[in-house]
């Protein structure tokens, strides 16, 4: 038989709660209630959603990629917008007129340039590659060998926004230690301007270059 408390016991226990905590207790449990209802409310008739950490977990096995890709359906997008689409043809119609081999290339990843040099520890040339391999410069122009020689970022309207100073910071700090120009193209540029300005940059690599040798 299940014991319960007497009526007389019942009384005393609550004869020792003080006004204060009967109160506190009461406003607990209404802010309790009221919370419940509205995530109820909240979350009915939505589908589940794995967290964050599911999804990070997932997407290291090229299984699980494969799978949301099949469920996918993808269509094509611009590589730029239309300020970039006009640096774009300002920086090809420099180096087409320079004549040096150059080629100009667009959303390219840092990790695809730029590399820490070998005098680093291994521990220090990671840390200081993954920092760099996610971001991408807009615009870059190499040389006949391949190597970059400036990078151009066009900073359209809306471009500061969220960490993109930070990450712009980074970025010209890396290629300017791996000795790559940097040139920054403000969102009303001036074509004669930013053509001077990296024709100029070009112009004295050319020059400072041996010619490549008959095939």
């Amino acid at each position: 038989m299940r014991d319960t408390l007497p009526p007389a016991a019942t009384v005393e226990v609550f004869s020792r709660l003080d006004a204060p905590s009967i109160i506190a207790a009461c406003v607990f449990a209404v802010v309790l209630v009221l919370f419940l209802r509205s995530a109820a409310r909240k979350y009915k008739g939505k589908p589940w959603r794995p967290s964050a950490t599911t999804i990070d977990t997932r997407l290291a096995d090229p299984a699980w990629q494969m799978s949301f890709v099949k469920a996918a359906q993808f269509e094509t997008q611009p590589l730029l917008n239309k300020g970039e689409f006009q640096v774009l043809l300002v920086l090809e119609a420099v180096t087409h007129d320079v004549k040096a081999g150059f080629r100009v290339m667009a959303q390219t990843s840092l990790g695809e340039l730029l590399r820490p040099t070998r005098t680093m520890t291994p521990t220090d040339a990671d840390l200081a590659y993954r920092s760099i391999n996610s971001k991408r410069a807009d615009f870059v122009i190499v040389d006949r060998y391949g190597i970059a020689v400036v990078a151009v970022e066009y900073q359209g309207h809306g471009h500061y926004q969220g960490t993109a100073r930070q990450r712009d910071a980074i970025k010209r700090e890396a290629f300017l230690k791996a000795n790559v120009a940097f040139v920054e193209v403000p969102a009303n540029f001036n074509k004669v301007d930013v053509a001077k300005a990296v024709r100029s940059i070009l112009e004295r690599h050319a020059n400072s270059r041996p010619p490549l040798s008959p095939a």
